[in-house]
């Protein structure tokens, strides 16, 4: 999780950890919808480049 830029791991942390959905994620940080949603996927694929997948 360190290797990812830090508005991507916090998405991760607040939607894997804590459970909220991308529109809870959206609202509580104030950021639209789909900047939300680009941020998780990125840092899901910054993942699994970290894993070598």
């Amino acid at each position: 999780m360190d290797e990812l830029k830090p508005d991507h791991r916090r998405c991760i942390r607040l939607a894997f950890f804590d459970g909220l959905t991308h529109s809870q994620l959206a609202e509580r940080l104030g950021m639209p919808l789909g900047t939300m949603k680009s941020w998780i996927r990125r840092g899901l694929l910054g993942l699994k480049g970290c894993l070598g997948g």
